[in-house]
């Protein structure tokens, strides 16, 4: 069952869903908690000022976790990390991200090189491998392979980069995230019989673009649509200017 395109929350019986933001091409960060702590799926642009917006208390992250490298899920990293430490976390961050996946990385070494002696806190930096299972909390979250590129006006499809989609659980209740992400072979089993998906929908339509596309780089709505009927409810997200 779809929920309303203006829907950013979800509350089953063990998880709890805030989606922070979405716009393609912008940014997008997605809260998934359980028992009172929480799991950010991507930190693009605002992460920060998004998360104390919603009244989110930052020692309750137990971790960050990229669907993939792309500027719009990156961006917003260096900040919050520089607030946890202004405000003196103690408690270790695992951060994860897909394997070769640089880009999060790199942030964070260079968060480091500005402040050698002065982050109180590990920053712990993990690569995720295809199906790797790890747990965050209460949350046990697997990960999925996905098609992904990116693109630029004018310049075409790009060369395809790390990118996976999660599947988050507690306690038999599961979330499942697609990322950004074309049309492959692994997006089904990641959303069937999901208590939610949460589903990439960039392109209103099919018409008027190269159909490389839809198999590399986004989904349209209707694939979208489509996938999310494999799930109990989803969620339609990282759409682009059309959501304003």
């Amino acid at each position: 069952m779809p929920l309303a395109a203006n829907d950013r929350t979800w509350c089953g019986k063990k998880l709890q869903v805030l989606i922070l933001f979405t716009r393609a091409g912008v940014a997008q960060q997605i809260w998934v908690s359980a028992r009172g702590r929480g799991l950010l799926v991507d930190t693009g642009d605002g992460a920060l000022r998004d998360l104390l917006a919603a009244g989110i208390r930052l020692d309750t992250i137990d971790g960050i976790i990229y669907t993939h490298g792309h500027f719009d899920h990156v961006g917003g990293l260096h900040s919050l990390l520089g607030f946890l430490r202004m405000i003196g976390r103690q408690a270790p961050l695992p951060i994860h991200a897909p394997e070769r996946s640089t880009e999060a990385f790199a942030i964070v070494h260079n968060f480091r090189r500005c402040y050698p002696d002065s982050v109180p806190f590990e920053i712990q930096m993990r690569e995720l491998r295809p199906r790797q299972l790890v747990e965050l909390g209460a949350l046990r979250i697997e990960a999925f392979p996905v098609a992904h590129a990116g693109s630029i006006a004018g310049g075409g499809i790009l060369e395809p980069i790390p990118a996976f989609g999660y599947r988050i659980s507690c306690e038999g209740e599961t979330v499942g995230i697609t990322g950004d992400t074309g049309m492959c072979e692994e997006l089904p089993a990641l959303v069937r019989d999901a208590d939610l998906a949460i589903l990439e929908a960039t392109f209103a339509t099919t018409e008027g673009f190269d159909p490389e596309m839809f198999t590399r780089v986004h989904l349209s709505e209707a694939m979208a649509h489509d996938l999310g009927a494999l799930a109990k409810e989803y969620i339609l997200v990282h759409r682009a200017e059309r959501d304003e």
